[in-house]
């Protein structure tokens, strides 16, 4: 069997914007391949390739944050991951509205409704990306975004999903289901 992209059974994946500061300049990214690594210590891993300018950003700083914004944002997502941060200044470009990272020195977006701060603890050079493993010490959380049992609050939330190419889904408030707990 030839493994195509077609044969990726991944998707969807919820969406995040990678951010990274290295100097003076801040830089975002569109990515679909990341996920938590471990509660204890709390850890999560994006894998970003070598060619992307906020791959080697990271690497200078020592940091990264994950913001995951609404459905609402769609352009403003897939626009950080068309539009490479090496010739401008996407902040200006896509009037990017940004605040003070927490715990890290690497601003994130005002629209997302989480952000994962996270100081690099590994890296991993794995084919064609590198597996950046980061340890959460900060997230930010909108009011309302999580229900009080810390679920995503799909009645007031709807997150972005990637299927591949420019195509993207989010959830609809009718596909909710929750099951009784035995």
């Amino acid at each position: 069997m030839t493994i195509t992209q077609k044969s990726y059974q991944a998707y969807p994946k919820l969406v995040t914007v990678v951010g990274a500061k290295s100097g003076e300049k801040v830089n975002y990214m569109a990515a679909a391949w990341h996920t938590y690594l471990s509660h204890t210590p709390p850890l999560y891993g994006v894998a970003i390739a070598p060619k992307r300018f906020t791959h080697d950003m990271i690497i200078e700083s020592g940091e990264f944050n994950c913001n995951f914004l609404p459905f609402n944002k769609l352009k403003l997502i897939n626009s950080t991951g068309r539009i490479s941060g090496k010739d401008c200044d996407k902040i200006e470009i896509l009037n990017l509205q940004i605040e003070q990272g927490i715990s890290i020195n690497t601003p994130f977006i005002s629209d997302a409704y989480a952000v994962i701060e996270c100081k690099l603890k590994q890296r991993l050079n794995l084919g064609d990306h590198t597996l950046f493993i980061g340890e959460i010490v900060h997230a930010v959380e909108k009011e309302n975004a999580f229900t009080e049992n810390g679920i995503l609050n799909c009645q007031n939330i709807y997150p972005t999903f990637y299927l591949s190419g420019d195509t993207y889904i989010t959830i609809d408030k009718s596909s909710i289901n929750i099951l009784p707990h035995d």
